[in-house]
């Protein structure tokens, strides 16, 4: 099932993957891109599922209050209601951070001296908002499997320790599939359990009407669309 599964994948890879690429120019039009041209009226944060009102050039208020969010417990308490523009695979995770810009300076300096950079970080299918505060929980940690159930942010299925984040059965797959086209699309490294395991949650958890509107607006914009949700499309 497995061979299968990849045959599938690497058969639509083939179709789709020589688009054109252009990211926004900088991390603030990004963000700005990503909530008025991509999320305009899908405004809920992607781990709680907390709506949220557009504030300022790329910002937004959250209302934790609605979807049973409760972080008064955890740190960062100061970012409850604010919205973040989340990296699903962490920036410094990427290529970019091995860049003599981000090596011998820092993050902000690729994103104004180098293109490659640009294109990585800058890059719409790997952003999603995030209630400010677990976006900073998460920090740049992967994603796994932890044992239990425990709940620190009220109804947030989203769990963590000092080495994983576990997100919610409902939207792994979504998750899945930005690693997954990240690790093509940009060489980002995944380890063989990560990649496996990726797989079957993609598969487990297809995508939504959502998602697919989604992909079609990121590729309108930016010029590709992420072929690991195109190969759902009958």
């Amino acid at each position: 099932m497995k061979l299968f599964y990849f045959l599938v994948l690497l058969s639509s890879l083939l179709i789709n993957l020589a688009d054109a690429h252009s990211v926004p120019s900088s991390w603030t039009k990004t963000k700005q891109t990503a909530r008025d041209k991509v999320y305009f009226d899908h405004s809920v944060t992607k781990y709680c599922s907390c709506p949220y009102e557009p504030k300022g050039t790329s910002g937004g208020v959250v209302d934790t209050e609605s979807c049973g969010y409760e972080g008064s417990g955890a740190k960062y308490k100061n970012a409850i209601n604010v919205l973040d523009w989340e990296h699903v695979v962490p920036a410094s995770l990427t290529p970019a951070r091995q860049m003599d810009c981000w090596v011998n300076g820092n993050r902000s300096q690729c994103e104004r001296t180098s293109q490659d950079a640009k294109n990585i970080i800058f890059d719409l299918h790997n952003l999603v908002p995030a209630v400010g505060q677990a976006n900073r929980i998460r920090s740049d940690s992967r994603y796994g499997i932890i044992q239990g159930e425990e709940r620190k942010l009220g109804s947030c299925d989203f769990e963590w320790t000092k080495e994983l984040v576990e997100p919610s059965d409902a939207i792994r797959g979504d998750l899945a599939r930005v690693w997954l086209y990240m690790n093509y699309k940009h060489n980002v490294v995944v380890s063989e359990n990560e990649f496996l395991m990726f797989l079957k949650w993609s598969r487990i958890d297809p995508p939504s009407e959502w998602e697919f509107i989604r992909n079609t607006r990121i590729k309108e914009i930016q010029g590709n669309s992420n072929v690991f949700v195109d190969m759902f499309i009958d």
